[in-house]
């Protein structure tokens, strides 16, 4: 708590002395409820329905003037009652405190060029690959150079990050990301908006060791809009560079149509997603020296596979998507959506129960409903519910097989207030 008010203090102060710039202090106050009855994974008849309520809430500074521009951000993420500082009479605070966000600052040295460093959120095309994961309470940012260049129809964005434990030792531990770079370039004509991205991401092979195993991965989406018909191509290709951690050569395929009518207040739309896996049937030994199942490093997991976050790590045999989305507005401030996704499995495998058979590839289906609605320019509120119809291969996968289990669904109701407490220009 001290060093909240602290934190605060000095926003404060560095407002008070602002002069001939822009600057803004806001903040966000974001309260989740989950009513959790299978969310991520089938529960067992005998586990209990979780309902818990976890809130985000943050203070953001930003400042600009002339060619400079900073922003810090801090936050604090907890859930209702988590706190370990209490007794019987009340909660006194948590001492796991706050902690940053972002902080970086960027410089323009001309009209199209700008460079931004320090803690930052990446967010790219159909984030798949690089994405803040706004699901996520914490949300995700990365320490790195951002390099933008920008003219007329075009942009390029170049980036690297390198993350050391410290100043004493050379060593880093293979859970986290060694070192991330990546280069995009975007342009914009007419209807079509078409952009490649190369991500090179390194993590070391172990704890004890300063061998670093890279992995590339590229790809290309192009995006058409024009009146009411929006649609999007996006590919990826993933590939080792070194072999410190194996081969690895797989893909990742996207498309979606989509169709406005009843003057924009509706819409449908269908995708498809093929997201490569192992053969589990084929045992040639070139096969199996290389890993098949595609990786989504830093890309968003809520969502793009369906509310439920059953597959926000992708089956060993890959995955296969196909959705159908319905929108619908109400009012300029209300939006009703409902998703329905059929999944299967990408490739072949043997039974995990029999395995002298092989599994059935068909995992289920989910649907997703979900309310939106903006009620002030501070204050929006979304709602939503999910169920899952699994067969036996997911419960087999989530090994409940054979077990009394409950029906997967889940709701939750979030309420998200960004007030703006001070603006100076």
């Amino acid at each position: 708590m001290k060093t909240f008010k602290l934190s605060i203090a000095c926003i404060l102060a560095v407002v008070s002395l602002s002069t001939s710039a822009q600057v803004i202090l806001d903040g966000e106050f974001r309260p989740r409820m989950i009513i959790d009855g299978g969310y991520k994974t089938i529960k067992l008849e005998s586990d209990p329905v979780f309902v818990y309520i976890s809130q985000r809430s943050r203070v953001n500074l930003s400042y600009k003037k002339n060619k400079l521009e900073t922003y810090f951000s801090i936050q604090d993420v907890h859930v209702w009652g988590d706190d370990d500082m209490y007794s019987s009479s009340g909660v006194s605070g948590n001492s796991k405190g706050i902690n940053l966000y972002q902080a970086w600052f960027t410089l323009k040295p001309s009209s199209h060029i700008s460079i931004k460093t320090g803690r930052q959120q990446f967010n790219y095309d159909d984030q798949r690959l690089l994405a803040s994961r706004n699901w996520n309470e914490y949300q995700v940012t990365y320490d790195a150079i951002l390099l933008n260049w920008s003219k007329e129809n075009n942009k390029l964005d170049l980036a690297t990050s390198w993350n050391s434990s410290g100043s004493s030792s050379p060593l880093y531990p293979k859970g986290k990301i060694k070192t991330m770079s990546f280069a995009r370039y975007e342009k914009t004509s007419g209807p079509f908006n078409l952009s490649g991205i190369a991500l090179f991401t390194g993590y070391t092979k172990a704890d004890t060791l300063t061998d670093i195993a890279f992995t590339g991965t590229y790809g290309i989406n192009l995006l058409f809009q024009k009146n009411d018909i929006n649609a999007r191509i996006t590919g990826y290709y993933q590939h080792n560079i070194n072999e410190l951690n194996g081969k690895i050569s797989a893909y990742c395929l996207s498309l979606l149509a989509q169709k406005s009518f009843l003057e924009k207040k509706a819409s449908l739309a269908l995708a498809a997603d093929f997201v490569s896996g192992n053969d589990g049937t084929n045992t040639a030994n070139e096969y199996l020296k290389v890993q098949h199942r595609f990786s989504q490093f830093y890309g968003n997991r809520h969502g793009l596979l369906g509310y439920m976050d059953y597959f926000t790590s992708v089956p060993n045999q890959g995955l296969q998507d196909y959705m159908l989305k319905a929108e619908y507005k109400f009012s300029k401030s209300t939006l009703f959506q409902a998703d329905y996704h059929y999944f299967r499995l990408n490739n072949n495998g043997y039974d995990p129960v029999n395995p002298s058979i092989e599994i059935n590839k068909e995992l289920g289906s989910e649907l997703d409903l979900t309310l939106q609605w903006k009620i002030m320019s501070e204050v929006s509120l979304q709602a939503g519910y999910s169920m899952f119809v699994a067969t036996e291969t997911l419960e087999k996968l989530k090994n409940v097989y054979n077990k009394e289990t409950k029906f997967p669904q889940f709701a939750y109701i979030m309420i998200s207030v960004k007030p703006t407490f001070f603006k100076a220009e």
